[in-house]
């Protein structure tokens, strides 16, 4: 790589913004267009390091490519926004995917004004200011925050260490839920993950597919299914409608509607007028071994908030899942003695075979 660092690229990149802003470019025709933009900032930029003596060719690749510009067999690049109004935009995405090969230190020029463009530059880290979601995570530029308020200064890295990931969008992940409070959830998962792109509406669905989800929430999510003295469905919703786009507005009724069940055998220990709902976890628990068999251990981690190495195996999540379950169901039933106990115990491991 040519002999260039930091210090020289924000000298050159200094120049080429003062030039920009007093009358060395003015927008053809009074109408400043991205384009024409780019291509001036490049020029200027390319003026800017002969003046410097830096020997550097500076390219412009722009289209689809991140970053707009790049020094060249070094690893600096500059990055091209436009405003017609303000210094905020969306930036490039965080999974970088179309990341110019050796580009490890990027910054930014950004132009804001309709008739005439104010411009000014910056470090991309120090200018971005959070993380929002289109069709995938993406950066959200703003000129005029702090760098102390950047989105980089706040999560302790830089943007060099994102474009080093194998998965970026993993962190932002991680980082976002330790800002979530009681209730909230994250819409963006991971492109790890997928959903639908089709939004359907729960009555639409076939019987065998209401099935599945409903073993999935048996599987996923006992803890709220399950709760005594009444189930929490709030949880399971949002999980459909965000990894299934499934829309329901009363998910309540496919566990509990129709009343009461007259006698529940769970292996020997019969219920007498038992809840609705444990009638339906009985008749699913096939179906919920195999969401337990097949489910991610990232959708895993993400549902029981627990490392992957707790939940990298079936036996692993099939013994988290049981211990979880035990609990709940010894809570709901409240056995009458030990030997119902040891009931609800021999019921559910013998839908559970590991081996």
């Amino acid at each position: 790589m040519s002999v260039i660092n930091s210090k020289a690229v924000e000298k050159i990149l200094a120049d080429a913004t003062m030039a920009l802003n007093h009358g060395s470019w003015l927008p053809p025709g009074g109408s400043a267009t991205a384009s024409a933009f780019e291509k001036e900032a490049c020029r200027q930029i390319q003026i800017a390091a002969k003046a410097n003596g830096v020997d550097v060719e500076v390219k412009l690749v722009s289209g689809r490519s991140f970053p707009d510009i790049v020094f060249v067999g070094t690893e600096f690049g500059v990055e091209i926004k436009t405003a017609k109004k303000g210094w905020e935009c969306l930036g490039n995405s965080v999974m970088a995917s179309t990341l110019i090969e050796g580009v490890k230190q990027v910054y930014l020029i950004f132009g804001s004004g309709e008739e005439k463009l104010e411009v000014r530059f910056s470090k991309y880290d120090d200018s971005v200011k959070s993380v929002e979601v289109t069709h995938s995570p993406r950066y959200s530029l703003d000129m005029e925050i702090s760098q102390d308020d950047s989105y980089f200064k706040q999560i302790g890295l830089t943007l060099a260490d994102m474009l080093s990931m194998d998965d970026p969008v993993s962190r932002v992940v991680e980082e976002a839920k330790k800002q979530l409070k009681p209730g909230e959830h994250v819409w963006w998962i991971s492109d790890n993950l997928s959903a639908p792109l089709k939004i359907n509406s729960w009555s639409d669905l076939g019987d065998s597919e209401k099935d599945d989800l409903i073993s999935s929430a048996f599987a996923l999510f006992p803890g709220a299914i399950l709760k005594s003295p009444k189930a929490d469905y709030e949880e399971f919703t949002l999980w459909l409608s965000q990894r299934r786009a499934v829309i329901c507005s009363s998910m309540r009724d496919n566990f509990s509607a129709g009343g009461r069940v007259e006698n529940l055998d769970l292996c020997g220990y019969i219920i007498e007028d038992a809840p609705k709902i444990l009638g339906k976890f009985r008749s699913h628990l096939p179906g919920v071994k195999n969401i337990i068999q097949t489910t991610s251990p990232e959708e895993w981690m993400l549902c029981y908030k627990c490392n992957l190495t707790d939940c990298d195996t079936f036996k692993k999540r099939a013994a988290m899942w049981k211990t979880l379950v035990e609990k709940l169901l010894i809570d709901k039933i409240k056995p009458e003695n030990d030997y119902h106990v040891s009931c609800i115990k021999t019921f559910l491991s013998q839908y559970l075979v590991t081996e």
